[in-house]
């Protein structure tokens, strides 16, 4: 299982329009910041590849066009913030290419089931009023896209793969309910998972408890690598700050943990270097190999 991250940035991305700060002027590529997502390959039983992606943000079509993303399986949505699901609209030329039919209109009928977006019920019923007209049979011109959404709030398996379980994982982002997302892969050696936590400030201790029993922890399982919301420094209403995010890590667990959701508010090295300084205040992270902020266009997979 391989994770790629699209994006590692806040809702305004970084830079920010209109900003002169240090970091919204740096020329590290790891401070350049777009709306958050994920872009996941898995395999099947029979060894082909599968590909989840975790948001679709209104940076999503230049990120599809950075890493070359020709194939969407299956969408996983974490909530229906505009910074996390204005891309959808972008869904509709998967619909075309996945279909072997690149050079026919958009409207026209597809040989390949609909793209599924899995997601609570809140979001579902944002996604159908924003976008309503990705989801009318009667939609005219370049305005539909094969896609269903399904309210999930059970594991599953992503049809044909048969060997990664996918469990959403319930949290809070202030009064909303978002969804994390759990995906854990049977291999030879046993389950590897990887966990994705993004705009949340809360996660309850049953959560916490899911993950653990569903990366089956005490059954040989790890639990590879925590990617989890962490904003700033400073306290935030909605999200974690560094050290709630530290502190979050060190009851859930966890290999190798990697921030996102970042701010311009530090750099790519200043937020590793703040982290560096306070892991040890959190005992529970004693065991974990490295924590750090992640970036754009970093690649992590479930072997290590």
């Amino acid at each position: 299982m391989k994770l790629t991250f699209l994006g590692t940035g806040t809702s305004h991305g970084v830079p920010v329009i209109g900003c002169d700060c240090e970091v919204c002027k740096s020329t590290d590529s790891k401070d350049k910041r777009g709306r958050c997502s994920a872009y996941i390959q898995l395999q099947t039983k029979d060894n082909k590849d599968k590909f989840i992606l975790i948001d679709i943000g209104p940076d999503f079509r230049a990120q599809a066009l950075r890493e070359n993303i020709r194939q969407i399986d299956a969408v996983l949505l974490t909530h229906a913030h505009a910074d996390h699901m204005f891309g959808l609209d972008d869904l509709r030329n998967f619909s075309c290419i996945m279909s072997n039919k690149p050079d026919n209109p958009l409207n026209e009928k597809y040989d390949k089931p609909p793209i599924p977006i899995y997601t609570n019920k809140p979001a579902a019923t944002m996604l159908r009023t924003c976008f309503p007209y990705l989801f009318s049979e009667k939609a005219e011109g370049g305005g539909h896209a094969k896609i269903s959404v399904i309210e999930q709030t059970q594991s599953f398996f992503i049809e044909e793969t048969g060997i990664t379980e996918i469990t959403p994982i319930p949290m809070k982002h202030g009064s909303l309910e978002t969804t994390g997302w759990l995906l854990t892969e049977k291999t030879s050696e046993g389950p590897r998972s990887i966990a994705y936590l993004t705009d949340c400030n809360f996660i309850s201790d049953e959560s916490i408890a899911l993950i653990k029993e569903k990366s089956r922890l005490s059954d040989g399982g790890r639990l590879v690598h925590l990617v989890i919301d962490g904003l700033r420094i400073k306290e935030h209403s909605t999200h974690f700050n560094f050290l709630q995010a530290l502190e979050a890590s060190s009851k859930i667990g966890g290999e190798n943990v990697w921030f996102t959701h970042l701010t311009h508010n530090s750099s790519h090295i200043q937020t590793a270097a703040y982290i560096e300084e306070h892991r040890a205040e959190f005992p529970g992270l004693a065991a974990v190999r490295s924590i750090l902020p992640a970036y754009d266009g970093l690649v992590i997979t479930s072997g290590s």
